[in-house]
């Protein structure tokens, strides 16, 4: 196992009564690495990710995080050790401004000895990195789904996270919108030293941004490899039969 891993997963299992949702996936990220992480609809990945970041305790396996075994802790604890993440279904503070919304986030880092003058500087920027300061003051709520979905990772980065987990950021988007948002998760990756995990449907955004992409099926790893690589896998073809994106 290589000591340039910032993620292990290691035969990670989840299961939900009789159904097994993740069965015995393998994952190893190295530090700076964007992984595309793709499948049909039911294949798993949210569950993953819902196991990585402690909303679920793994049922088997082991995950290992800057070499620390981090399965079963609970969310607020693997935050802090630096995974931020965004969700499917967007869900700011409806009624909070943009501002207390990206805050609410940040001041989650004070535990790190940060005065609150630095976080709201840190929030400030991010306003800026995601194209938000002109909605600063505008109730989340107001927002065009487009905002909102960088309202997200607005708030997973004031965590100051080293590991941004990125749940269908682009999904309902515009091709314009798209190309946006590749353009930001190119230039968050640099500016913040980030490796990143991106789960998503349009795969001209995965396989443009992804240097190596992992597929599931079912609940198993069924692919691993380059972009390239992966869409020409027989049995991603067959998993994904019917569908035009690959």
């Amino acid at each position: 196992m290589s000591q340039d891993n910032l993620l292990v997963v290691d035969s990670v299992t989840k299961r939900f009564g009789g159904l097994v949702a993740v069965n015995k996936v393998d994952i190893q990220l190295k530090k700076g690495e964007i992984l595309g992480l793709i499948g049909p609809n039911g294949s798993g990945k949210t569950t993953l990710f819902n196991v990585i970041s402690g909303l679920y305790s793994p049922d088997g396996g082991n995950i290992t995080f800057k070499g620390e075994n981090i399965g079963g802790l609970k969310p607020h604890k693997i935050a802090r050790k630096g995974i931020g993440r965004t969700f499917q279904v967007v869900r700011p503070f409806g009624d909070m401004s943009v501002m207390d919304n990206i805050m609410v986030s940040g001041l989650f880092t004070a535990y790190k000895g940060k005065e609150k003058s630095k976080i709201e500087e840190h929030c400030h920027e991010l306003l800026k990195v995601t194209n938000l300061e002109h909605r600063v003051d505008a109730e989340a709520d107001s927002l065009s789904l487009a905002e909102k979905r960088r309202l997200e990772i607005a708030r997973a980065l004031a965590l100051d996270p080293n590991l941004l987990l990125l749940d269908e950021t682009m999904a309902g988007l515009t091709h314009t919108e798209v190309d946006e948002a590749l353009k930001l998760l190119t230039r968050v990756k640099r500016e913040y030293d980030l490796t990143i995990i991106v789960v998503e449907h349009i795969m001209r955004a995965i396989m443009s941004i992804s240097e190596r992409i992992v597929v599931l099926n079912e609940g198993r790893k069924i692919a691993e490899g380059t972009p390239k690589e992966v869409s020409e896998n027989e049995e991603v073809l067959k998993a994904y039969i019917g569908r035009k994106a690959i």
